[in-house]
């Protein structure tokens, strides 16, 4: 190779840098990172001038840029390889101008063609483009989707930037979906890391593609490789020329107990073969139930861990100056004749020297000692290998730490809150759809508002809950309300409060109602001004605890309901007032009891009714009383009785009418008195029977009159006129009684004794006794 070719060329645009020194870390844990340092050869000593318009360093930063690396052995051939150039496409993150060197005079002079006379030295870092994934801080929340579309989604925002293409190929297993998925104060690039390493995903790329891999399966032809760890390999052969394997105590990550984690879960991890894809790579563990439905746990599974653990544990290290070995690629390599084991590369740093491309180059003038300029040209890699049998399991990566609490709103089907609020969207579980506010700004950057604009169905935080004692409650649309996370996981919201604002105001009037207390629930519906509420009012002398039903208002008591109260008690019922009582209803009304019925008054007594009355009894009736009763009615009166009636009385009997007067009996008529009886009367005494009559008394039968008695019949009247065209016939064997005065019908036996006034109605015999009371029926 000729001394002012470089094996290692950096290309930025239409630059065209020589590298003398280059580190190259790639893994399949991080994305790759060349740090390089070279020159570019200008005729201008000051780059950075106006007039020098080919040349910008500000061009430089996040410019695609390739390190195109040739064979660095000179008339050297590998086997394995068409010496087709390694090359690194990525964009350049870093870039420090060191300074300019101008050519030597003497050497420029020996050139049969002008040479460039001024070399600026540069560093340069290429990263990878996805390092362009890393350069801001993002907040996404993704729901019911699995991580591998998340990943597709947000590589998405970076189509025009990546120039790469995107390779899902090699994803073997089937993803869950999950409730929800997010991503906080983390950039795109450590959220897919996470996402994917936590899965057992790794990735890396080439110049063309970037690839992600679940499980590893070999494809093309394996390379052999030799051992020989000669130190003196003057002919530059390729080989591996060290190997070496490290050891060191490790936690038990993979089990919750204190055994050694040489000690695994199961016994695949000790077994030579190769893994089966399928294998376990859908199991899921839960160390506690979080939700109605478990699809949101994003912990990693005791299997991962176990594989990271056996892989790490069976980690070779090597060195070789073979430069045309790519990353994830299986080797073979011929340790002894009969000994060959596969592996596969994990990991390679690659240290690239080429410091001899200066050697005629350097000026005279600098007063350098050439012999103390330890110009070299070299190339040596150090490999991480696992055997081939092992799938590379990644590190995991923490979540990181979530706000102790953020706010949301509520929201309904879509992110028009104002059209659905005071109405609720919940799920069968009661859990309710939050717009959290950590995420609102990204929805901006993102352009994606119809994506983001919503959380899965979030649990509702209370302050008792279960299903055999609890406090319910259902926040609604438009509500602002608190998130806090779980176990400090931000996969984990919930709604741990409410708040109130400036659109969404207490339903207690501020500041003047400020001293109550009120829990209260206003109608659903976007215009709706009904509410239900319990207020508990606490200004001093006026303490009161307050309920209004909206409309309807029930109560179920299973048991006792006692009721005291140690003052008035008003009840004001605008409609209708039904009560039923099954068994026994007691009152007792130690003072007065006053009923005003405005219309009618209907008492129904299934079986009997006795009315107690301890002193007078009076019943005022504005226009008629009716009393029906079905069969006996008797009265009794234990004094007097009176009996006023305005008008006519009519009385009918459709049997027989006796009356028991025990005492006297006096009835005064104002008017005519008629008794018409359609067959016998008999008037019976036994003493004196006195018909008085200021006027005559006449006794009137169309047949015969009799008056008949053992021992006296009077009738004393001015006059007295009894006729009977026939029969007139009075008759009393043990008691007849009328009495006016004080009213009184007292017929024997055994016996009818109506009163009034003090109603008294006895009709015997055990039928039909009123006393003291009234028997109405209408």
């Amino acid at each position: 190779m000729n001394a002012n070719n470089s094996y290692l060329n950096l290309k930025i645009n239409k630059l065209d840098f020589k590298i003398t020194k280059a580190i190259i870390k790639e893994s399949l844990d991080q994305i790759f990172l060349c740090e390089c340092e070279g020159f570019y050869e200008n005729i201008n000593n000051d780059i950075f001038s106006d007039d020098n318009i080919e040349f910008n360093p500000n061009m430089l930063i996040d410019k695609e840029a390739s390190l195109i690396i040739k064979n660095p052995y000179e008339n050297k051939k590998i086997d394995f390889s068409t010496n087709i150039d390694m090359i690194y496409q990525g964009i350049i993150s870093y870039v420090d101008y060191l300074g300019v060197n101008q050519g030597s005079a003497s050497n420029i002079v020996k050139e049969n063609f002008k040479q460039l006379n001024h070399k600026h030295f540069f560093k340069f870092n290429l990263h990878s483009p996805l390092i362009r994934l890393d350069f801001n801080k993002a907040n996404r929340i993704y729901t019911h989707t699995n991580i591998i579309e998340v990943i597709k989604q947000t590589l998405a925002y970076y189509n025009t930037k990546l120039n790469k293409n995107i390779d899902f190929s090699n994803i073997h297993h089937i993803y869950e979906t999950k409730e929800l998925i997010s991503q906080y104060n983390e950039s795109d690039l450590e959220f897919i890391t996470r996402l994917a390493h936590n899965h057992g995903i790794y990735f890396y790329e080439d110049k063309d593609n970037i690839y992600f891999y679940d499980f590893y399966t070999h494809k093309g032809k394996i390379k052999d490789i030799v051992f020989n760890p000669n130190i003196n390999n003057h002919l530059n052969e390729t080989c591996i020329y060290a190997l070496n394997k490290e050891k060191q105590i490790q936690t038990n990550a993979f089990t919750h107990s204190s055994n050694n984690s040489k000690q695994p879960l199961s016994l695949y991890s000790l077994s030579t073969k190769a893994q089966n894809a399928n294998v376990h790579y859908n199991e899921h563990s839960y160390e506690s139930e979080y939700s109605f439905t478990q699809n949101i746990n994003l912990k990693q599974s005791p299997t991962l861990k176990e594989k990271r653990n056996t892989m790490l544990n069976n980690i070779l290290k090597a060195k070789s100056n073979i430069y045309h070995l790519s990353l994830n690629e299986s080797i073979k390599i011929n340790i002894q004749e009969e000994t060959t084991k596969e592996y596969t590369i994990i990991a390679k740093e690659q240290i690239l020297i080429d410091d001899a491309i200066l050697a005629n180059t350097i000026n005279t003038n600098d007063n350098l000692n050439i012999k103390d300029l330890n110009l070299s040209k070299s190339y040596t890699n150090n490999l991480t290998l696992t055997p081939s049998f092992l799938t590379f399991t990644p590190s995991f990566k923490s979540k990181p730490k979530p706000p102790i609490n953020t706010m949301g709103i509520v929201i309904g089907e879509d992110s028009n809150i104002e059209n659905q609020r005071n109405t609720i969207y919940t799920d069968e579980y009661g859990r309710v759809k939050v717009r959290i506010n950590l995420y609102a700004n990204q929805e901006e950057l993102d352009n994606k508002t119809n994506m983001y604009h919503h959380s899965p169905f979030l649990r509702v935080a209370s302050n008792v809950a279960s299903n055999h004692s609890g406090f319910y409650h259902t926040p609604r649309i438009g509500d602002e309300v608190i998130i806090s996370f779980l176990d400090d996981d931000i996969d984990k919201p919930f709604i741990s409060g409410s708040l109130y604002n400036g659109v969404n105001n207490p339903l207690v009037t501020l500041p003047y109602h400020d001293h109550k207390t009120s829990i209260s629930s206003k109608t659903i519906g976007v215009y709706e001004q009904g509410y239900n509420e319990l207020t508990l009012s606490n200004v001093k002398n006026k303490e009161q605890i307050y309920l209004k039903a909206e409309r309807d208002y029930d109560e179920l008591i299973q048991h006792n309901f006692t009721q005291k109260i140690l003052n008035d008690k008003d009840s004001i019922v605008d409609g209708i007032y039904n009560e039923r009582i099954k068994k026994v209803h007691t009152q007792t009304i130690d003072l007065a009891k006053n009923v005003n019925v405005g219309a009618e008054y209907l008492i129904n007594v299934g079986l009997s009714k006795d009315t107690i009355v301890g002193l007078s009894n009076t019943l005022n009736i504005g226009v008629d009383n009716k009393l029906r009763v079905a069969k006996n009615s008797s009265e009794y009166i234990g004094e007097n009785k009176d009996t006023e009636i305005g008008a006519n009385k009519n009385t009918i009997i459709h049997k027989d009418e006796i009356r028991n007067v025990k005492g006297n009996k006096k009835e005064i008529i104002e008017g005519y008195y008629n008794i018409n009886t359609s067959n016998k009367m008999q008037v019976l005494s036994e003493k004196e029977m006195d018909y008085k009559s200021k006027d005559n008394i006449l006794f009137t039968s169309n047949e015969s009159i009799g008056f008949e008695s053992d021992k006296n019949t009077s009738m004393v009247a001015d006059n007295i006129t009894t006729y009977a065209k026939t029969t007139h016939y009075l008759k009393a064997d043990n008691e007849a009684t009328i009495q006016v005065g004080e009213t009184f019908i007292n017929a024997k036996p055994d016996c009818v004794i109506i009163k009034a006034g003090g109603v008294e109605v006895v009709i015997d015999s055990k039928g039909l006794v009123v006393k003291g009371g009234e028997i109405k029926a209408e």
